[in-house]
C-alpha cells in the first residue's frame, strides 16, 4: 500500500470512529428522551441515528478490506463489498422507515376513529433538539472533509456525509413542528395537535425516503455491473484523457468499457490498430492508459486493451 493509500485509509478510520461515537451517543439520547416524552418522532430519528453508528462500525471493517491488494481470494480486489454494504445498510433504513409510517398511521386511524392518543410531553425537548443539530453538523464536516480528503471516491464517506447533514435538518425540522404544536391550539388546527407527532413522523419518513431509494439504485447497479455505474460526464473524461496515448500507438476506441465497484473502477480499451502490435507495444499501450485513467479517476483502475477489428457489441447490434 503507497503512502497515500495509507494516509487515505488512516483519515477515513478516524472519521469513522468518529461517526460511530458521535451517531451512538445521538442514538442512546434520542432513545432516553423517547422514553421521557413519549414521541415517535424521537424514536424514529433514534433508531436511524444508531443504524447510522452501527453502520460506522462495519464501514471501517468494509473500508479496510476494499484497500487490501488483489489476491486469489478476490482476484479483483474486494471492493465489491462497498456496494454490498451499501445495500444493507439502506434496506435496514427502509425497514425502520416503513415500520415508524406504519405506526404512525395507525395512530392517525385511532384517532379518526376518536381513540385514544397518549401525549407528548415537551419539557426538554428545546435541549435535545439544538443538541443534535449541532452533533449532525459537526458528523456532517468531519465526514464531509474525510471525502474531500481521500479524493472523493468514498461511496461510505459520502453517504455518511449526506446522512448526517439530512439528519441535521431533520432534527431542527422535528424540534421546530413538534415544540411549535401547542401555538396550533385555539385555532382551526386544534383538533390536530394530539396526532401532532404521528403526523410529524409520516412527514419526516416521506422527507427520509428519497436518500435511501437514490442510493440503493445506484448501489444495484454497481452491484449488478451496469454501466449505469459510471457517469457519461466521467466516461467522455477518459475517453479525451486517453485518446493522446491510443493516436502515439495507432490505434482508434471502438470502445471504452467501464463499470464501478465500490472505489475501483475496472476499463476494458477495444482499440482497433493501423497496423500489427507487437505484445510488448500492446502492455506498453495498456500501462500509458492506465496511468491516465488513474490521474482522471484519482481511484484504483484495474485496466486492459483488447486489439479488435471487430466492435464489441457488434454482435448485440445485429
Amino acid at each position: 500500500m503507497n503512502p497515500a493509500s495509507s494516509s487515505s485509509l488512516k483519515n477515513e478510520a478516524r472519521a469513522l470512529k468518529l461517526g460511530t461515537l458521535g451517531n451512538a451517543i445521538g442514538a442512546v439520547s434520542a432513545l432516553v428522551f423517547y422514553l421521557r416524552s413519549g414521541s415517535d418522532a424521537l424514536l424514529l430519528d433514534g433508531l436511524y441515528t444508531a443504524v447510522m453508528a452501527g453502520a460506522a462500525v462495519i464501514a471501517g471493517q468494509v473500508s479496510r478490506a476494499a484497500l487490501q491488494p488483489r489476491s486469489r481470494a478476490y482476484p479483483f480486489g474486494a471492493s465489491g463489498q462497498e456496494p454490498l454494504y451499501v445495500l444493507f445498510r439502506t434496506l435496514v433504513l427502509l425497514g425502520i422507515i416503513a415500520f415508524a409510517m406504519v405506526s404512525a398511521a395507525g395512530k392517525v386511524i385511532s384517532h379518526l376513529q376518536n381513540g385514544a392518543v397518549p401525549g407528548v410531553r415537551l419539557e426538554g425537548l428545546g435541549w435535545y433538539f439544538s443538541a443534535m443539530v449541532l452533533l449532525n453538523l459537526w458528523l456532517w464536516r468531519v465526514f464531509a472533509q474525510s471525502w474531500n480528503n481521500s479524493g472523493r471516491n468514498s461511496d461510505m464517506l459520502r453517504g455518511m456525509a449526506i446522512s448526517a447533514r439530512f439528519d441535521a435538518l431533520i432534527s431542527a425540522g422535528t424540534g421546530i413542528a413538534l415544540l411549535g404544536s401547542p401555538l396550533l391550539l385555539g385555532t382551526p388546527l386544534a383538533s390536530l395537535v394530539p396526532i401532532a407527532d404521528a403526523l410529524l413522523v409520516l412527514v419526516l419518513s416521506v422527507a427520509l425516503l428519497g436518500e435511501p431509494i437514490a442510493i440503493l439504485r445506484d448501489a444495484v447497479a454497481e452491484a449488478a455491473g451496469s454501466s449505469r455505474s459510471i457517469a457519461d460526464e466521467t466516461q467522455n473524461r477518459c475517453c479525451l484523457a486517453i485518446a493522446p496515448a491510443l493516436k502515439q500507438n495507432h490505434c482508434e476506441l471502438l470502445e471504452l468499457a467501464m463499470i464501478r465497484l465500490g472505489r475501483t473502477f475496472t476499463a476494458v480499451a477495444y482499440v482497433e490498430p493501423a497496423s500489427a502490435m507487437t505484445a510488448e507495444q500492446v502492455d506498453g499501450l495498456r500501462l500509458a492508459v492506465e496511468q491516465e485513467l488513474v490521474r482522471i479517476l484519482k481511484s484504483t483502475v484495474l485496466c486492459e486493451v483488447i486489439p479488435t477489428a471487430v466492435h464489441p457489441y457488434a454482435e448485440a447490434s445485429t
